[in-house]
Order: C-alpha cells, then sequence, then structure tokens
C-alpha cells in the first residue's frame, strides 16, 4: 500500500500519531463530562426544589440541598478507594465500561423519585461511580500519552468537564423540570459506553499484568503503525523488573517513600484546595448569583460562565504545550484568590445600607444604593474568573501531577487515595456551606475562601515540581526521590508537553 504524505512525514520525523491518542483520552473523558453533570445538577435542580410554586412531591430548603450535594463526595470516599483495587484487577478500560451503566441508572432514579431518599442513594452511587472515574481517568490519559502529548491530553479531561456542565445548566434553563433534566444526562453516559468500548488497554497496565506482547499492540495502536515503540515500551518493561527485584508488594509500597513524598506534595495540595470553594460554586452556582445580588438572570449566568469556561479549556491545551507548569499553577491560584475575595467584597459593599452604612446620610445612603445596579456585572465577573484560572492551569496542572507523580503498581491505588481524602474535604466543604453563610455572612464566607488560596499558593511554591518534558518513569524516580534535580529539568525547544 502506498504512503500517504502525511504517513511519510510522521515516519521521516520520527514522531507519534497523535490522533489515536487524542480520540482515546476524549473517549475516557466523557466520564468528567458525566460528572460535570452530577457536580452542577444540584445548582440547577435546589433552586427548583426549593421553588414553593413547583408541582412535585419533593420539596426542600438549602440545608437539605446540602446534603443533596454534599452526599455524592461520600460516595466519592468510597469510590476512590475501590477504583485503586479496580484498575488493578480490570484495568481502566474495563472499569469504564462497567461504570457507563451505574450512571445511567443513577440518573434513571433521581428522574423516576417520589422520595427524597432515593435522590440521596443515588447521589450516593453516583459518588462511587466517581470516584472509580478519579482513580481511573487520569491515570489512563498520562499512561498511553507520549511524553510530547501528556500535556495536552492532561487536559482534555478540564475541557469534558466544562462540557458536562455547559450542557448541564443550557438544560436547566431550557427545561422546567429537573426531572427532565434528570433525564438528559443519560445521553453522556450512553457515549461513554459506546466510546470507551474501542480503546486499547493501557500498555502500563499490560506489562504491569505481564501481557508485554499486547502491551506492544496497544503501543502501535496509539503510536500509529509508522512509529518504532520498542524504546519506549522497553523502558516500561525494566522499570517493571527492577521494581519486581526489589520484591515490595503494593503494601509495603503504599507506606514507602515513594507514596509518601508525592503525597505530602500533591495529595495535601488537593486536600487544601477543596477548602478555597472552588468546587462549592460549582454545586451552588445558581444561589450565589442570587445570594451575592448579580443583576444578571441567575439562570443564564451560569451559562455564561460555563460557556467561557469550555473555550479557555480548550486554549489551556496550548497553554500547558508552552508554559512551565509551576508558575501557570502559582499564576492562577493567585488570580483565584483576588476573584475570590473580590466576590466577597462586592457582597459585602452592597449588601442592606443599614449592615454597614448606618452612619452616613440618607442622602449618602441612597446615593450608594441606585449606584448598585450599574456593578451588577461583577459576580459574574468574579465566578467567571475564578473557574476561568481554575480552568486555564489550577486543576490541570494538579490532575498531571497526579497522574504522574506515583509509580505505575500503585498510580491507581495512590490516586484512589488522594481522591478519598479530598472527597472528606469536598463533603466537608459543601456540606457546610450553608452554615458558613449563616454565621460568617456571604462576604466572610468568600473572604475565608481567598485566604485558603493564599495558603495554597505559599504550600505550592514550596511542594510542586516541575515534570515538563519527562517520561513517566523519570517523573516518578524524581518525585520519589524528594528533589527536583534527579535529573535535569532543563527542556529543549522541541520538547512540549
Amino acid at each position: 500500500m502506498c504512503k500517504t504524505i502525511e504517513e511519510s512525514e510522521i515516519q521521516k520525523s520520527g514522531k507519534p500519531n497523535a490522533v489515536p491518542q487524542l480520540l482515546c483520552a476524549i473517549a475516557v473523558s466523557f466520564g468528567a463530562t458525566v460528572v460535570g453533570g452530577w457536580l452542577s445538577f444540584t445548582s440547577v435542580a435546589i433552586p427548583k426544589m426549593m421553588d414553593s410554586n413547583e408541582e412535585d412531591d419533593i420539596q426542600i430548603d438549602l440545608h437539605t440541598g446540602s446534603w443533596i450535594a454534599s452526599l455524592f463526595f461520600l460516595g466519592n470516599i468510597i469510590g476512590c478507594l475501590l477504583g485503586g483495587y479496580i484498575n488493578q484487577r480490570i484495568g481502566a478500560r474495563r472499569a469504564f465500561l462497567c461504570s457507563a451503566p451505574i450512571a445511567i441508572l443513577t440518573w434513571t432514579m433521581i428522574a423516576l423519585s417520589h422520595s427524597l431518599w432515593v435522590i440521596l442513594v443515588s447521589r450516593v452511587i453516583s459518588g462511587v461511580v466517581f470516584g472509580v472515574f478519579q482513580a481511573n481517568g487520569k491515570v489512563y490519559n498520562a499512561e498511553i500519552a507520549h511524553p510530547d502529548m501528556r500535556g495536552s491530553l492532561g487536559t482534555i479531561i478540564g475541557n469534558m468537564f466544562a462540557l458536562g456542565s455547559v450542557y448541564t445548566y443550557l438544560s436547566g434553563y431550557f427545561v422546567t423540570s429537573w426531572r427532565v433534566v434528570a433525564w438528559l444526562q443519560t445521553v453522556p453516559a450512553c457515549l461513554l459506553g459506546i466510546s470507551v468500548f474501542f480503546i486499547p488497554d493501557s500498555p502500563y497496565w499490560l506489562v504491569e499484568k505481564g501481557r508485554e506482547e499486547d502491551a506492544r499492540k496497544s503501543l502501535i495502536r496509539l503510536r500509529g503503525s509508522l512509529y518504532d515503540v520498542e524504546e519506549e515500551l522497553s523502558e516500561i518493561v525494566n522499570k517493571k523488573r527492577i521494581k519486581e527485584e526489589r520484591g515490595k508488594s503494593v503494601l509495603e509500597t503504599l507506606c514507602s517513600r515513594v507514596f509518601i513524598i508525592p503525597f505530602l506534595r500533591i495529595g495535601a495540595l488537593m486536600m487544601i484546595t477543596q477548602w478555597a470553594g472552588i468546587n462549592v460554586i460549582t454545586s451552588y452556582m445558581v444561589n450565589i448569583f442570587i445570594e451575592s445580588g448579580s443583576s444578571i438572570d441567575p439562570a443564564i449566568a451560569p451559562i455564561i460562565v460555563c460557556t467561557i469556561q469550555q473555550l479557555l479549556a480548550m486554549v489551556s491545551t496550548g497553554v500547558l504545550r508552552v508554559s512551565p507548569r509551576k508558575p501557570l499553577f502559582l499564576f492562577c491560584a493567585t488570580m483565584i484568590a483576588f476573584s475570590q475575595a473580590g466576590l466577597g467584597t462586592y457582597s459585602y459593599l452592597t449588601q442592606e445600607p443599614s449592615d454597614h452604612l448606618s452612619l452616613l446620610t440618607n442622602d449618602t445612603i441612597l446615593i450608594e444604593t441606585e449606584a448598585e445596579p450599574s456593578y451588577g456585572w461583577v459576580p459574574v465577573f468574579c465566578v467567571v474568573s475564578v473557574n476561568a484560572f481554575r480552568t486555564i492551569g489550577f486543576m490541570a496542572v494538579v490532575q498531571l501531577l497526579l497522574a504522574e507523580s506515583f509509580p505505575t503498581e500503585i498510580r491507581a491505588y495512590a490516586s484512589g487515595i488522594c481522591g478519598a481524602f479530598t472527597a472528606i474535604n469536598m463533603f466537608g466543604a459543601t456540606k457546610l456551606y450553608p452554615f458558613f453563610v449563616d454565621n460568617l455572612g456571604f462576604h466572610g464566607t468568600f473572604w475565608m475562601y481567598g485566604a485558603v488560596m493564599v495558603l495554597e499558593v505559599v504550600y505550592g511554591s514550596l511542594s510542586i515540581p516541575e515534570n515538563k518534558g519527562q517520561s513517566l518513569v523519570k517523573t516518578e524516580d524524581k518525585m520519589a526521590s524528594g528533589a527536583d534535580k534527579v535529573y535535569d529539568n532543563k527542556v529543549t525547544d522541541d520538547e512540549k508537553v
């Protein structure tokens, strides 16, 4: 068969074909679209359930709604702990295949529910499946990616998550019933099950199972038939043999520095993040716009926010190819802190005049009150800013670090353990949001979130390594050593990750 010009160029340049890797990463990342729906659904559904005019069996208040939002993360703890074991037993591909029908079941339960407990049980089950996604999605995308593509593929999860959020908010805006919104959420779950059926298993997982020939076939499918995969395969196999010679079990490895040091660096970073409120915004976005005093329709504002987030998620792919990760993370975290503080400050300045302007003259109060509507765009701008910087570099860097920092034999376990600890904090932050608002005020709550993000910047500056341009084998060696300079971190111009 004659070779096309494009194939000849690939062979001549010695570069892998990016298309198969991209398609496989998108297939797995439909799981992130499902998760985007799960997290955003409460923002859409809780206000509808609280509406006294809604003719439905289920009526709730915000504190009851906080259980719907937060129980998801209790299930997430279980799923994260199970996810690593499931990955080792059946691999990420089969884990996603099994999870898709369960995701469909959870939405069916919500859509058909006539009792609150059914919704709560569904949310716990959803959280379990989310935990399986967390322990497998980032790991799979990192393991199928060539070092030149890993940074770019790592941003696809963020893109697909944003897509799931946009889809949910659009559904909530155009559809009156939260039950119909739940039915519409089965579409991404179906796409996940169908697309994952056609992807190969991870070559790292196959080597761990002693299936080296299958790993070679998987790499050929992922890199293209014109790319020589032997060097990459040899590196994976040799690393496995070195580990076997050490004779450590999974439990022993989890108790060693190769897990503990990356966990202290990345796992702690993930836990601190949850108290900075970025996931709380997703779960309560409509309510937040109502509380903040935004002049923009609270039902439309989340659509604007998530549409911009979706566009910026696509930009983040290019940003990570050219930007060092640590400076990018620190810059984005700093801007998130300013945005959270800005939202709190706007709320403080525009609350009822009697709360903080009682000493001013009536004329001054009148002028201040009349001026407020012209700044009603500020809450939307602040939330857009939080989500924008979260998408461009904050979460993308965290997800990449999580996927590439642990050894292959415990990578899924470690990802699950980090996810479980994160989920505990996500549950607390989400459940306590109404409590914080009641006791600190809306403005005090977001000032607190901004302060936590400042702490994140300080901790990140001390803990985050620079892994740009390195293979997973070299990255895990460096992370285990606890030093950033085991390998030369300088990246040549042609190394774009």
